[in-house]
This record gives C-alpha cells, sequence and structure tokens, in this order.
C-alpha cells in the first residue's frame, strides 16, 4: 500500500486530494490547522482505515516536530508528500498603495518555509518511500518570467521561493530516484479569500483529478531541475 501525507485539509484543494488517494487506495495522513474543521472528519469516517487526521501548523517548528514525533510510531516510509497548506495574504497591495510587510513576512513563513520546514523534518520517511516524491502545490504567481501583476507581493514572493526550496530538495532526492514536482493547481473554487471564489473555473475535486491523474499516471520526466507544470501537465517557465 502506498503512502501520502497531505498538508491544508482544512477545506478545499487538501481534502479533495485526500479523498482522490484514498479512493486509489492509498495510506493518507491527512493534516489540517484547525480542528475546527469538520470536512476532513467526513471522509475519514468514509475511509476509516485509509484516512487518518492530523493537526498541523507548518510555520511552527513545535507544530511540525509533534507531528513527526507521532508519525515515528505509525509508519516507517512515505511515498508522496503534498504540500498543499498555503495562505493569500493581500491581493490588493502595490508599490503606490498599502504594504504590510508583516502580513508578507507571514505569508513567505507559511507558503515557502513552512512548506520547507515540513520536507525538510520528513526527509527520512521520503528516502525510505518506493517513490520518494515530494509535490508542492505552487502557483503561475511565482513565476519570473511570466509575471505580469504590479501587486500581490507576499503570495507572489512566496510562490517563487517555494519554487527555490523545491528545487533544492529535488537536488537531494533525484540521486536517489526520487523527486520534486511544483504544480499549479488552476483557479480552484476554494475559501482561501476568505469566501467561496465563485469565479474559479475549476472544483477542488475537479483540480486534485487533473493534479493525481498527471502525477500518478502519467509519465513525467524527471530532469535536472523539478517539473514547473499545472494540473494538465502543461509546463510553466520559471
Amino acid at each position: 500500500m502506498f503512502t501520502a501525507l497531505v498538508t491544508g485539509c482544512d477545506h478545499g484543494l487538501g481534502p479533495a486530494l485526500a479523498e482522490n488517494l484514498a479512493g486509489r487506495g492509498w495510506r493518507v495522513f491527512a493534516c489540517r490547522l484547525s480542528p475546527a474543521e469538520h470536512q476532513i472528519d467526513e471522509l475519514s469516517a468514509r475511509f476509516p482505515d485509509l484516512i487518518s487526521v492530523h493537526e498541523l501548523d507548518i510555520s511552527s517548528d513545535e507544530s511540525v516536530q509533534h507531528l513527526k514525533e507521532s508519525l515515528a510510531g505509525q509508519l516507517s516510509s512515505l511515498d508522496l508528500l503534498i504540500n498543499c497548506a498555503g495562505i493569500l495574504g493581500d491581493m490588493e497591495d502595490g508599490p503606490d498603495g498599502r504594504l504590510n510587510y508583516a502580513l508578507m513576512e507571514q505569508v513567505i513563513s507559511v507558503n515557502a518555509i513552512g512548506t520547507l520546514r515540513l520536507t525538510a523534518a520528513l526527509m527520512d520517511l521520503i528516502r525510505s518511500g518506493t517513490m520518494k516524491t515530494v509535490l508542492n502545490i505552487s502557483s503561475e504567481a511565482g513565476s519570473i518570467q511570466d509575471c505580469w501583476r504590479t501587486g500581490w507581493f507576499g503570495y507572489c514572493m512566496s510562490k517563487a521561493a517555494n519554487n527555490m526550496q523545491g528545487a533544492l530538495i529535488h537536488n537531494t532526492l533525484r540521486p536517489l530516484g526520487g523527486r520534486v514536482i511544483q504544480m499549479h493547481p488552476g483557479h480552484v473554487a476554494t475559501f482561501m479569500r476568505g469566501y467561496l471564489d465563485t469565479t474559479a473555473s475549476l472544483t477542488p475535486e475537479k483540480s486534485a483529478s487533473n493534479i493525481l491523474h498527471t502525477v500518478l499516471d502519467t509519465d513525467l520526466p524527471v530532469r535536472d531541475r523539478p517539473l514547473f507544470i499545472d494540473h494538465s501537465g502543461k509546463e510553466l517557465p520559471y
């Protein structure tokens, strides 16, 4: 049985990824930030032998260490780590308007450093896995070559940094037969803005289905640098 750990399972894409993996027969360690979010509990009740729920704040050393210690008695290897947890920050900032540097630091702390914090903590488990794969939910907003925005500094900078930390981890895993994949999930209808984004073109379930089909069912190449692709497998420029 393959094993996966998925962060960001409070709502939206995270639970959809966990559900899809469980439907494939994977054992899933689903991590959420808030115990008040019950969507993943409902999925765990549907897949009691496959989905276990864990609390995790990837911006906290203590929380990540606690998860690592709790996993030590439950599994000896991890095939797939999906770093899905993330926050948006201020989408309306700009150089001529408000710039909330404290909020930018928070977004970068979660989206880039938090992702690295968890990946580094679980490296021994990943090295022992069959797939040795880290899937980072990044964004087209992290592309420097395709940058067109004039603001949203925290999020765009955090995803560019996410791509870099993914490249550094890839350099460790590739010689061992592993890899990192940087994935843009598409414009997904989630509550990351504090309300349901009804302008989105994809449901979480559709995005999750596309992502896992691309990663697990297609023959993606392994290169010197991690693939930066969207949910359909289309390559994006760094």
